[in-house]
């Protein structure tokens, strides 16, 4: 996923507006914000070599918090 953010607004925006039966009951913005989410706890963890703990503390995010985020965006760690 390319980490350019007006890039990744774009594609999200043309997406949900060209094809709107993908995603079901998702407005646009929490399209766009889960989008942004994911892009964020990418490059925590690729700053701190996958630590959660550290990224988390960057993020200002719980650990666990961080952990279901990375379940849910299904996210490959280091650590």
């Amino acid at each position: 996923m390319s980490s350019d953010l007006p890039s990744l607004i774009g594609r999200l925006v043309k997406e949900a507006i060209d094809h709107p039966e993908l995603y079901n009951s998702k407005n646009l913005h929490s399209l766009v914000m889960e989008g942004v989410e994911r892009v964020l706890i990418e490059k925590a963890l690729e700053h701190t070599g996958g630590n959660k703990r550290k990224a988390a503390q960057v993020l200002g995010i719980n650990r666990n918090t961080l952990s279901n985020k990375i379940k849910k965006y299904q996210l490959k760690t280091e650590k």
